[in-house]
């Protein structure tokens, strides 16, 4: 059964899309303000060394992707465009431009004017990251360049040279977008190493005190809007010095992780499972959870089942403790692990000298006699 840290990401490529995302909303600002003054800088060119070819279509394409572009650039800047909708904005902002460059092309019938749509092909590359939007708007640029040709009237073999570019600015678009996923790729798995690093034990994979006490506080809030309670199991692990001393630290290294491999056997998927320190664990997750006596008798027998011949692990006995943190109550939860450990503490002393015997609501059991 998956561990906690299931709870903790939802795996390598929703993190990279999420990482794509952001990357590429925080690009929006830049990009809209630098196409408004594209728009406006290319429509004065055209009126100072090709009047003669200006139409007023192109002055209202311009017109009228400037104000558009200035809006996007005003709406980024008021963090009004959430990071999901990057991508659709960017292209957006792509194709109003490929639309721009083909009534450019199409008024003055200039091969020249190709420029525009290379200038978008390498911009596409750049500006996006997710492969399905970027081979859309790739498609697309394509797609409206050639019908441009076709409708001006012209064959392609006149514009092989320019066929030549757009191959060009295509393959480049696509060198710009691999390595900056791959170096945006490189950069989220550091950050997530290092995530794992702080919240993790490195010897069980389990969560570490950070890790539990930040998704614990998660599993109390949501549970509290959803009118639930939250439960917490706190373990220990009974005689590990004993074994360290008679088998080696080896052998009580190897008690942990089968522990460990227990607790993710026998508990919940949304339970949080962590090391709390040394021979203790603990388990975190909505509803009433397991009664302790129940976790030990589970925990016995995955261990006896998974280790049949291994005497230091079927005869292993572990105490449990338990706590509930109802919704109206105002604890936390370190009233919660305190409140547990504190019930382990007891159930152990109530044991006495047997380690064998159980502690039900009933009373004690002992399976020895």
């Amino acid at each position: 059964m998956p561990d906690s840290r299931r709870h903790r990401a939802s795996g390598p490529s929703g993190g990279a899309d999420r990482a794509y995302d952001t990357d590429t909303s925080w690009a929006v600002l830049p990009v809209s303000a630098s196409l408004a003054l594209f728009y406006v800088g290319l429509a004065w060119l055209h009126h100072i060394s090709a009047a003669d070819r200006a139409t007023p279509a192109m002055d209202i394409a311009a017109g009228v992707a400037t104000v558009a572009t200035v809006l996007v650039a005003l709406a980024a800047w008021r963090h009004l465009i959430p990071d999901y909708w990057g991508h659709a904005v960017v292209t957006g902002l792509i194709t109003l431009t490929t639309a721009y460059a083909a009534i450019i092309l199409l008024s003055t019938r200039d091969p020249q004017e190709t420029a525009t749509f290379l200038l978008v092909v390498v911009g596409a590359g750049i500006g996006l990251l997710r492969r399905r939007w970027f081979a859309v708007v790739l498609t697309g640029v394509w797609v409206s360049w050639l019908v441009c040709v076709l409708f001006i009237g012209d064959t392609l073999a006149d514009w092989d040279h320019w066929v030549f570019f757009m191959a060009t600015s295509s393959a480049l678009a696509l060198v710009v977008l691999a390595l900056r996923r791959r170096g945006l790729d490189a950069a989220t798995a550091a950050m997530r190493r290092a995530s794992q690093a702080a919240t993790e034990d490195p010897a069980t994979g389990l969560s570490n005190r950070r890790g539990l006490s930040l998704l614990s506080r998660e599993i109390v809030a949501l549970a509290r809007r959803n009118g639930d309670a939250v439960s917490c199991s706190f373990l220990d692990v009974d005689g590990l010095k004993a074994v360290n001393d008679l088998y080696g630290h080896d052998a009580g290294d190897r008690v942990i992780l089968a522990v460990a491999q227990a607790l993710r056997a026998t508990s919940r998927t949304t339970d949080v499972i962590a090391r709390w320190g040394g021979d203790e664990f603990v388990v975190v997750g909505m509803g009433g959870g397991v009664a302790p006596y129940e976790m030990e008798n589970r925990l016995r027998g995955w261990l006896a089942a998974q280790f049949p011949g291994d005497a230091t692990l079927t005869t292993l006995h572990i105490s449990v403790g338990h706590a509930i943190l109802e919704p109206w109550d105002e604890g936390d939860v370190e009233r919660l692990l305190w409140v547990a450990d504190r019930d382990m503490y007891l159930r152990r002393s109530l044991r006495g000298g047997n380690p064998s015997a159980i502690v039900t609501v009933d009373g004690i059991y002992d399976p020895d006699r």
